[in-house]
């Protein structure tokens, strides 16, 4: 029971520390959708996102063989996962230089608004494509430390939760300072570069990128103290 105790309580923590740059993307997306409908995002998005993962993770046995190649190219052989990190990869830089580009070069007057209907559901279907991309490596790791699925359900379902309550924060946090929202989405932008990597089979630790992101973060903060000094 306490081992059990032990491994729920790792992996938890591990998924939530994982969980960082899908919690920026998706404080990012949901900055999209008008103030009434960002909390039903929210919800239908994570909830959705923890049931795709209990599905998923009941198909253990496909998931693991995801990691079988399934074909050759260029001396590479390439997997299931490889694709989907490839993909996701490449979304994501797609995405964040397309709002790395608005947030510089266009003017908030000049910004189109959207279909209010059209934009929820395009915010919770990426937030539910996006996790599926970020879940896989989750759940490969859960494995990779326990067999019990109860233990994994339950370690995926706090750290939904603590996703989905910091979350408001966090788009409130990223919101009241333009130039940390310009971090957070090139974060975000290297976070698809090292997918796409990753899919590639090009190692790159990903220490790098929590590191560099804190160190753009804490000379923000640094130079927002200075600018609160008399």
């Amino acid at each position: 029971m306490l081992a059990d105790a032990w491994t729920l309580l790792i992996i938890t923590l591990l998924e939530t520390i994982l969980g960082i740059d899908n919690l920026i993307f998706i404080s990012l997306a949901i900055d999209k959708v008008p103030n009434l409908l960002r909390e039903r995002a929210r919800l239908i998005g994570f909830g959705l996102a923890l049931l795709m993962r209990f599905v998923i993770l009941f198909f253990t046995s496909y998931i693991l063989s995801m990691q079988k190649p399934i074909f050759h190219a260029v001396s590479l052989d390439i997997s299931v996962k490889d694709l989907l990190m490839i993909a996701g990869g490449l979304f994501l830089i797609v995405k964040s230089s397309i709002e790395l580009w608005s947030e510089i070069f266009v003017h908030k007057e000049n910004k189109t608004k959207a279909n209010v209907k059209s934009q929820f559901f395009l915010v919770v279907l990426q937030i539910i494509l996006i996790d599926l991309v970020f879940s896989v490596d989750s759940i490969l790791t859960a494995i990779a430390l326990t067999h019990n699925m109860i233990i994994i359900a339950i370690a995926f379902t706090f750290s939904i939760l603590a996703m989905l309550f910091s979350s408001n924060y966090t788009a409130q946090v990223i919101k009241s300072n333009p130039s940390l929202k310009v971090i957070a989405i090139l974060f975000i932008l290297l976070v698809g570069v090292y997918l796409t990597l990753e899919g590639l089979h090009i190692e790159l630790p990903k220490a790098y990128l929590y590191s560099s992101f804190m160190f753009a973060v804490l000379v923000e903060a640094i130079s927002k103290i200075k600018t609160m000094r008399p």
